[in-house]
């Protein structure tokens, strides 16, 4: 088969096309021939060598995968052969066929395509627990939304607004901010250009702090998420496409809001696939009827063939995309 090996950590040149003999399942896995991958963030950092915990190299990277079930191992029976189905899988997911076990391969419904599919496992599931699991949405509310174009963004802005609550979106470029308001967002900042990120936002909810920030840029931003929080808010940092925060600026900002009692979450998907699975379930049901009933997006940014992934990092790394990259293990370059 085809298969994307990363050798060692770097630019996006490490990224080879290799051929490799086809996984074989083991008890209780199934092998999945893979028709869409989905590219993660999470992917960049591993490639960069910034991501913890950090695979053992050389690897195939991907997470997200979907396809049809072609071959069983024992233990598998639940599931069948020629299955369309969606699983997350610790690593191998760029690559033609992929092992999976059973407890994260999730049987697709009519109407859910490959491609959307395999935007899922990761950024719709993280959307999903950021919006039901990790905070209490209502109406009246107002939450802002970084990155509200990408994949995770655009998935919360329906979520929230299913739910009631007003979406401000910060975004990095005015394409961007047209996308979420086309989403749903009632309003969107350029936070890479506006000087004064909270003082924007409060400007856009009479005067007031919001109630939530979900942030997967991170970096220095976190202090405009203390600043733009009303008493007793919520932020939830779920990803750091920015960069770690430095601490002296993040201590600062503790003790500086500490009379406001904000609550603050790191989030990351394993707690929950891991640690809450009957919830996760659940949560796959539900975002299957979030995206069957439009009532949440989540736009495919383009569909690569295998041997350009490198061109899907270069693209997700340099902020020139808009909702989820897909790789297509079996499409011609």
């Amino acid at each position: 088969m085809l298969a994307i090996r990363l050798e060692q950590t770097g630019g996006i040149e490490e990224l080879k096309l290799i051929e490799t003999p086809a996984p074989e399942p083991g008890h209780g896995e199934v092998r999945i021939k893979v028709e869409a991958a989905g590219v993660n963030f999470a992917d960049v950092l591993i490639r960069r060598g910034l991501y913890l915990p950090m695979p053992n190299l050389p690897v195939i990277p991907g997470t997200d995968v979907a396809g049809t079930i072609d071959a069983l191992g024992e233990g598998a029976e639940q599931l069948s052969v020629g299955q369309r189905v969606v699983a997350t899988i610790p690593r191998g997911g760029y690559a033609q066929y992929a092992t999976a076990p059973t407890f994260a391969v999730v049987p697709l419904p009519a109407g859910i395509d490959f491609d959307l599919a395999s935007g899922l496992p990761v950024s719709g599931m993280t959307a999903y627990h950021l919006t039901h699991t990790i905070t209490t949405l209502a109406s009246g509310m107002t939450v802002v939304n970084y990155a509200a174009a990408g994949s995770v963004g655009s998935l919360i802005i329906g979520m929230a607004k299913t739910q009631g609550a007003k979406v401000i979106a910060l975004v990095g470029s005015e394409a961007k901010a047209c996308r979420a308001r086309e989403l749903g967002a009632e309003a969107a900042i350029n936070y890479l250009t506006t000087d004064d990120v909270p003082a924007a936002v409060r400007e856009l909810n009479l005067g007031q702090g919001v109630d939530v920030v979900y942030n997967s840029v991170m970096g220095k931003t976190v202090a405009d998420d203390l600043n733009m929080l009303k008493p007793l808010g919520h932020a939830i940092w779920f990803g750091i496409a920015g960069g770690l925060p430095n601490s002296k600026l993040l201590l600062a900002s503790f003790m500086r809001h500490f009379p406001d009692s904000p609550t603050i979450t790191f989030y990351h998907l394993l707690s929950s696939l891991l640690h809450d699975q009957k919830r996760h379930v659940t949560g796959w049901s539900r975002l299957f009827t979030y995206l069957l009933s439009g009532q949440a997006q989540l736009p495919i940014h383009a569909a690569y063939p295998l041997a350009q992934a490198a061109q899907a990092h270069s693209d997700l790394e340099n902020r020139r995309t808009m909702g989820k990259c897909v790789l297509k293990p079996w499409a011609e370059p």
